[in-house]
């Protein structure tokens, strides 16, 4: 009788091992689920302006610089310069006095601080002082070239103002002044009197925003500049 039961345990037993072992799921290559990889895009701006490359019109921007939504800088309007300076000279002479010694000091400085202005010198000389003889063979007045290199020279050489600013022009005894134009200290103090006298002269012109003299866009500026461009040839 307990052979009978050990027996039947052991069968039993050897039952469930065999059904545990059958209803055990078999993993093969066909279960294996494949999952797609995510696509990642990234669009690039190089030059850190938060401007995408792709529509970026300016794509080497400096780093810190404001610009417009093309990727372009922004030019920010802080003002500019409109000077003008006249120097009177002694008869035949192209040596300005220096009784213009520190106003011509103040005026180099306000144009160093407008390193973008351009800077317009015109010389001229009076009909008395006109060389005849090297109109003929020259074909301009040297005097009233003279005065105007003066004037720019003394702005390069002691003011170090970059000569590319700078233009000067040949006036001659083209541009006549009213007897009311150019009173001011300066000229009294040489004790001239008289037209001719008024054009013994050269004349600086500082601006910010008139860099051609040929391409003059407003009244104001034909107004103030449009007699020079007619009356003056540009030499250097």
């Amino acid at each position: 009788m307990k052979l009978n039961l050990y027996l039947a345990s052991s069968v039993f037993c050897s039952s469930l091992a065999l059904s545990a072992c059958q209803t055990a799921p078999i993993l093969t290559i066909e279960n294996t689920v494949t999952a797609p990889l995510p696509i990642l895009i990234v669009s690039l701006d190089s030059d850190g302006d938060g401007v995408l490359d792709e529509i970026d019109e300016c794509p080497e921007t400096p780093l810190h610089t404001v610009v417009d939504a093309k990727g372009c800088p922004i030019v920010v309007d802080v003002g500019g310069i409109e000077m003008e300076f006249s120097g009177f000279f002694p008869s035949m002479s192209s040596q300005l006095p220096t009784i213009y010694a520190a106003e011509f000091v103040k005026m180099a400085e306000k144009i160093n601080e407008y390193p973008e202005a351009s800077v317009f010198i015109f010389g001229h000389a009076a009909t008395n002082e006109i060389d005849e003889d090297a109109l003929v063979t020259l074909g301009f007045d040297s005097l009233s070239r003279n005065r105007a290199l003066i004037l720019k020279n003394t702005l390069v050489l002691q003011h170090n103002i970059d000569a590319e600013r700078i233009r000067t022009y040949e006036c001659s005894n083209k541009l006549l002044v009213r007897e009311t134009d150019y009173i001011n200290p300066s000229f009294k103090a040489l004790n001239m009197k008289g037209l001719e006298a008024k054009q013994r002269r050269a004349t600086l012109m500082a601006s910010s925003l008139v860099n051609d003299l040929m391409n003059l866009k407003y009244k104001s500026d034909i107004q103030r500049y449009g007699g020079y461009a007619k009356h003056c040839k540009l030499f250097e």
